[in-house]
Order: structure tokens, then C-alpha cells, then sequence
């Protein structure tokens, strides 16, 4: 079985959504660990949370048999997100933070692999290169690293510097590649992300599938056609379970074509409900399965 650890905040997102606005559990650590752990995976999640955290989040990740012992719950918050979907563009604040975390590699060293998901300045950028230095397979979403909130509270992306030694994933998102690469056409953004000297790279880009980078191989990845109900995770979830199967089959198009099947069930429900559904891992393959004959090498 595959043993995958996920270092990064748990949080409570205030999202407003289709005229609707409700809380939930977030983090990219909350969405990738359910999606790994519905595709078989073991999963460990090494966090922070304050005593605001309520104890039934704890409670589903627990039922769904994700190990949250490495969870420490005595900061005075929890680290909150404000999403509001409700304009052209997501608006993002952050009223609330929990804290730093500790990157320990002797943390991990039972793990096929670390998925690193920071949200909010949990750890910085040389803390990162030292942790990707040590392990083998590393992966990165940069989110939490790029963040900075402006005069008024929002929070923009500023541009960092990912060349990490040894970075085995980087994924990031089109606002995020944007900022990074400093070009807006999906295919200069990957060739720009590529520089960045991660074994392999992936820009999820919503609707529009994803492009992938692997070595000399460049991969366009449909999504699969669905309802969106609440797109929060969806990338999260990709990464997650692209992350697995690789692991799993060392397929680099079979990973992404789970990864893009898993986000397409988790963005039918709001928040992170879908992955929890029966069935879900089924549903997963059969849908995996069309993706995957329409994955066209570049």
C-alpha cells in the first residue's frame, strides 16, 4: 500500500459559492489526503489547527482512515480562508492563522512520498529546499508560499523563486503560473515552469484540463465534462491523486487521467463531500478510462 504524508495547514473555508455561502473544512492537505486515501492509498496528515477547529472535521478525516495523529491542535486559531466565487474572479482573504510548521524529514522517511501543500506562510522557501534536498520524491504546491495580503486584506500572488533541488512534482494553477512564469498562454507558461528543474510538472488550468511536463514529454490533459457545483479542491484533488497512481502504475498519463477523473467528482458537491461518496473509486476509473484516450502527447 502506498503510504503517502501531507504536510501543510487544515483550515476552515467561508465560501461563497452560486448565491450560496457555507463553512467547511479546507487545505490542500484536507483535499489531496481524501482523494489519496479514496484511491487506497495510507494516509498521514502533519498539520496545525487552533481549538476553534471543530472536532467533527478531525472526526470525517478519521472515519475515512486518514491518520491525524501528527495534527496538533493547541494554536490560539485555526488558519481561515475567505472564498468568494461570487465575481469574474476568486477573491481570497485570510482573517485567521495558525502558525508555523516544521519541516522534518525523519518525519517522512516511512513514506513512498511527501506531498508538501502549504496554504498560508506555514514554512518558508529555504525550509522547502532543504526538505526537497534529503527526500526523494517531494511534491509542491507553491500556493502558501506565494500568498501576501495587500493594504485592504486581500490576498495576491507575488513571484518566488521554485528552483528546488530535487523537486520531484511541481503543481500549480493558472493564477499561480501566471505570476511565476510571467506569460498567460498555457504552453510559454509550462516551458517557463519547466526552468524551474522539477523532475515533472503540472499546470491544472480548470476546465480546460491540465498540461503536464515530463522529462522531454509534454502531455494536454482534458478535463472531464461535469456540473460544478463548487470548484474549491479541485486541484488539490488532482494532485493527490496523480501523486498515488504514479506511485502506483508509473504512468505518468494514467496518473493524470485519475487525477483529472477525481477532480471532475470532487467539484459536483460542495466542498470536499464528493470524495466521501460510495462508489467514488469506481466511478474515478470509468471516468478515467475516457480521459485517458483523449490525452494527446505534444
Amino acid at each position: 500500500m502506498i503510504c503517502l504524508s501531507l504536510v501543510g495547514h487544515l483550515t476552515i473555508d467561508e465560501i461563497l459559492v452560486g448565491g450560496r455561502r457555507y463553512e467547511s473544512m479546507g487545505g490542500v492537505v484536507c483535499y489531496a489526503g481524501l482523494a489519496a486515501r479514496a484511491l487506497g492509498a495510507r494516509v498521514r496528515i502533519f498539520s496545525k489547527v487552533g481549538r476553534d477547529f471543530p472536532a467533527s472535521y478531525l472526526r470525517i478525516l478519521r472515519a475515512a482512515g486518514i491518520d491525524v495523529s501528527h495534527v496538533e491542535a493547541d494554536a490560539p486559531h485555526t488558519t481561515r480562508f475567505q472564498l468568494d466565487y461570487s465575481g469574474d474572479e476568486r477573491v481570497v482573504r485570510v482573517p485567521s492563522w495558525a502558525g508555523g510548521l516544521e519541516l522534518n524529514p525523519e518525519h517522512h522517511i516511512e513514506a513512498d512520498a511527501v506531498y508538501l501543500g502549504p496554504v498560508a506562510w506555514e514554512f518558508d522557501l529555504e525550509s522547502v529546499k532543504r526538505f526537497s534536498a534529503v527526500l526523494e520524491k517531494v511534491a509542491l504546491d507553491p500556493q502558501g508560499l506565494m500568498r501576501v495580503p495587500d493594504e485592504v486584506g486581500l490576498i495576491r500572488l507575488k513571484q518566488v523563486d521554485l528552483t528546488l533541488p530535487n523537486l520531484w512534482i511541481l503543481r500549480v494553477s493558472r493564477e499561480e503560473a501566471e505570476t511565476l512564469s510571467g506569460r498567460v498562454s498555457p504552453d510559454q507558461i509550462l516551458e517557463r515552469l519547466r526552468a524551474f528543474n522539477a523532475k515533472i510538472t503540472i499546470l491544472t488550468l480548470g476546465r480546460l484540463g491540465s498540461l503536464i511536463a515530463c522529462g522531454s514529454k509534454r502531455f494536454k490533459v482534458p478535463s472531464y465534462e461535469t456540473r460544478v457545483e463548487d470548484p474549491t479542491g479541485a486541484g488539490d484533488v488532482f494532485g493527490g491523486a496523480f501523486i498515488v497512481e504514479l506511485l502506483e502504475s508509473r504512468d505518468v498519463r494514467w496518473a493524470a487521467a485519475m487525477g483529472s477523473a477525481m477532480a471532475s467528482i470532487s467539484v459536483e458537491k460542495p466542498s470536499f463531500q464528493a470524495l466521501l461518496s460510495d462508489g467514488v473509486l469506481d466511478e474515478a476509473r470509468r471516468r478515467a478510462e475516457e480521459v485517458y484516450e483523449l490525452i494527446e502527447e505534444l
